[in-house]
């Protein structure tokens, strides 16, 4: 009995066909996807960008390819382009997934639903919407960037640059927005300029399926105040003919949602900012008195702006910063809490108490 078993147990080892691993010099490593519409109609045009590695890492020669292939679905895309290339494609790198702005003009929710699906790529992949093409978008190379891919992953991460018009939007955080009630999601603009340049100081808003509303620069600076605490960035005064920026130490913003006594329903903002004093437009002595005229013309500058863009955005009908849970959260019954958030968001209105407080860097003279 046990020569048998141990012949089956040798037949069986020479059955194992091993691992399936394969050394890096026989990948090559994709590190930004990009999602167009095809030339098609219901097909797909889908792009990688591919980083080919170097053995020596301090001779560095950025060495990248773009491969493009259209197909009615992404998979079969990404199938047809491994003919393309003699090594494996790896996705493991890939940090930035571009959605075309025709194609998310008309509706993420399948190309969200691929990358979430596939087992390679990873949740913490950043979407963005890619103008006026995301092909475009992953063509572009700085001439800063020494490794492929590597700017737009430093800028959409916010590892690299902290500009006050970025917001990072990860897969998981897009797939929560779009299926949770109460919350819809965001997504930053990449638009490319030329071959070497690409801006990012744009937010999209979208339904639970596609944009529905495009925020200005100064728009979009407002909104990562509110959803970001210690943005770091300068904003505006003017003191009778002077004008003044002050950069923001730090900041926080709250807000509560409360009923008036007219009985309407309301969200009440407090933003806190303690900034110093970078630039002025006079020569004008700086005292403890103008400086507390800067701060209250600063605060009263934010209040305006800051509500103009709440209203902007309550007439679109989105809701991009979460009101409806943090109601649900405080007024919690299933079966009519969503009911009334509906009934009650056209009729919303808003209280906005900026705090500014300005100080003064010095100056000897």
């Amino acid at each position: 009995m046990r020569r048998l078993l141990l012949g089956i147990g040798l037949l069986l080892l020479c059955l194992t066909t091993g691992c399936e691993y394969k050394d890096i010099d026989r990948r090559i490593f994709v590190v930004a996807i990009g999602i167009d519409p095809g030339e098609k109609e219901d097909h797909y045009k889908v792009s990688l960008k591919l980083a080919i590695p170097q053995g020596d890492v301090t001779k560095i020669d950025e060495k990248m390819q773009i491969l493009t292939e259209e197909s009615s679905s992404i998979s079969e895309a990404l199938r047809r382009m491994k003919s393309k290339v003699e090594k494996e494609l790896d996705y493991v790198h890939c940090k930035s997934l571009i959605v075309g702005e025709k194609l998310a003009a008309e509706d993420i929710r399948h190309v969200l639903d691929w990358a979430v699906r596939r087992r390679d790529i990873q949740l913490i992949l950043n979407f963005a919407v890619g103008r006026p093409e995301a092909l475009q978008v992953i063509q572009v190379k700085p001439p800063s960037e020494r490794i492929p891919s590597n700017s737009l992953i430093m800028a959409m991460s916010g590892q690299g640059t902290e500009s006050p018009f970025i917001a990072s939007v990860y897969a998981y955080q897009l797939m929560r927005n779009i299926y949770e009630n109460g919350k819809d999601p965001i997504l930053p603009i990449i638009e490319a300029q030329g071959k070497e340049q690409f801006l990012i100081n744009q937010i999209a808003l979208l339904d639970k399926q596609k944009i529905r509303l495009v925020l200005s620069p100064k728009e979009t600076r407002l909104f990562n105040l509110l959803t970001r605490s210690n943005l770091r960035t300068n904003f505006p005064a003017t003191v009778d003919d002077g004008k003044y920026q002050y950069y923001t130490e730090s900041s926080s913003s709250s807000y509560r949602i409360i009923t008036t006594k007219e009985g309407e329903p309301a969200i009440r903002y407090k933003i806190k900012i303690k900034g110093i004093l970078e630039e002025s437009s006079t020569q004008e002595i700086v005292t403890h008195s103008l400086l507390q005229q800067i701060s209250d013309a600063g605060a009263e500058a934010l209040n305006q702006e800051v509500e103009a863009l709440l209203y902007k955005v309550r007439d679109s009908g989105l809701d991009p910063f979460g009101w409806g849970i943090h109601y649900g959260a405080r007024h919690w019954n299933n079966s009519t809490e969503l009911k009334e958030w509906e009934r009650l968001y056209p009729r919303l209105k808003f209280q906005v108490e900026a705090a500014v407080g300005v100080k003064y860097s010095g100056m000897i003279r």
